[in-house]
């Protein structure tokens, strides 16, 4: 009865409670109207770590690339979610240590919809701009967590979207409109596109280096680079990404349809090659999961298509300036983690953007020792951190680094949130 009572009291707060859903440990989720019309789903993990209260442990907020991935499926169920696709434990889930928030952003993705597609965000401020409206209302439904650590994860995309989130959360914070200042703690992102110029004079390299092409490869390659660089330098944004996708039809032929992501994964044409909207997790996702959590499955990956085709243009744009920011004027710390083999973002294009930017304390880092990740006598990566600006080098994984060596990612996981074991 008394459990009763609260709940009611809960939904006339609009306050959310821990329930049960799909897989172990309790959790939340729903939609949160970011404009009139624009449902953005979300999907709270509360961690399972052996803890008195889960606000003892901080919240990770994961944020999935594409645009357009889906948070709640491809970085829960392939990444580092409580279970994999077929439902079994992940032995490297991020739940068992964090509280992990999943948000399928920008609408469109996953479960998230729109009433009909001209709601559907144009560029990347506005992506930020409904993101900023989801945390204001979360922290409404959920003010346990005002007070706990935030640390925001992404990959990919996310190069573009973590960083410019980071910034007006830590200017909300400091006004006192979302929640305690300060307690948004880091910015950890994953192989990301934050420079096209930067990725572009990689590829060809990485390709060449790895015995993927030949010189004759390179020259090909790169003549097609030119043609994305031509189009950015003309602003001309949505001819760039043509160019783009023509560069991985190129690459795909010449190498032999090497994967993308990964470049040990080509032996196995069969195996989904989409960013997380394969067969198998779309019928997870639409059937099993949408059954669970009693959500309509039908709106799941619906719009994904048209997310795309709307961001087409803004996809190669890139945003350079927003981690020097970040480093100069707040005390958030950033962190770059880069699968070696990866084609998308090679690790080289990554350590360029890096020596091009210029914060205050960079000679910390410069000056900081990179050392070896050895877990159970195994090496596992690289790490060098200095001042506010970390990165790691993850070896045996590709774009979903996660997913390709857990091990390795649990370390930077605990090595960037320094949650007490």
């Amino acid at each position: 009865m008394w459990c009763g009572f609260l709940a009611i009291v809960y939904l006339l707060l609009g306050i959310s409670q821990a329930r049960k859903g799909f897989g172990p440990g309790e959790q939340d989720w729903g939609y949160v109207d970011v404009r009139e019309g624009a449902h953005m789903f979300y999907w709270l993990y509360y961690t399972t770590a052996n803890v008195n209260s889960h606000t003892e442990r901080p919240l990770v907020l994961w944020l999935q690339g594409g645009p357009g991935g889906s948070s709640s499926a491809l970085g829960n169920f392939r990444e580092l979610g409580p279970v994999d696709l077929n439902g079994a434990p992940r032995q490297g889930n991020w739940v068992q240590h964090v509280n992990v928030l999943f948000i399928d952003s920008p609408v469109g993705s996953g479960f998230s919809y729109a009433d009909n597609t001209t709601l559907l965000v144009t560029n990347n401020d506005e992506l930020v701009d409904d993101l900023m409206t989801f945390m204001l209302h979360f922290y409404k439904l959920h003010p346990e967590f005002k007070s706990v650590p935030l640390h925001i994860f992404s990959e990919s995309y996310g190069g573009k979207m973590a960083p410019a989130l980071a910034i007006k959360l830590d200017k909300a914070m400091k006004a006192g409109e979302l929640a305690e200042p300060q307690i948004l703690k880091s910015v950890t992102i994953g192989n990301p596109w934050i420079s096209t110029r930067h990725i572009c004079k990689e590829h060809s390299k990485y390709l060449f280096v790895n015995g993927l092409i030949d010189e004759d490869g390179v020259a090909v390659m790169d003549a097609q680079e030119e043609r994305i660089l031509s189009a950015l330098k003309k602003h001309e944004f949505e001819k760039a990404t043509d160019e783009y996708l023509k560069w991985y039809e190129l690459m795909e032929k010449l190498t032999g349809e090497v994967y993308l992501y990964n470049t040990q994964t080509h032996f196995d044409p069969a195996a989904d090659r989409t960013y997380g909207y394969g067969d198998e997790l779309n019928r997870l996702m639409e059937e099993d999961v949408s059954k669970a959590l009693q959500i309509n499955g039908s709106v799941y990956a619906s719009q994904v298509i048209d997310v795309l085709t709307i961001l087409h243009g803004d996809r190669l744009k890139s945003d350079i300036n927003a981690i020097p920011l970040l480093l100069n004027e707040t005390s958030v710390k950033i962190n770059i983690y880069s699968g070696q083999l990866d084609i998308l973002v090679p690790t080289s294009a990554t350590l360029a953007v890096i020596k091009d930017w210029a914060w205050n304390d960079k000679s910390e880092y410069l000056q900081a020792n990179r050392t070896a990740i050895v877990i159970d006598d195994k090496l596992q990566g690289y790490e060098k951190v200095g001042g506010n600006f970390g990165m790691y080098w993850i070896i045996r994984s590709g774009h979903l680094a996660p997913a390709d060596n857990p091990t390795a990612m649990n370390y930077v996981l605990h090595s960037v949130t320094e949650y007490d074991k």
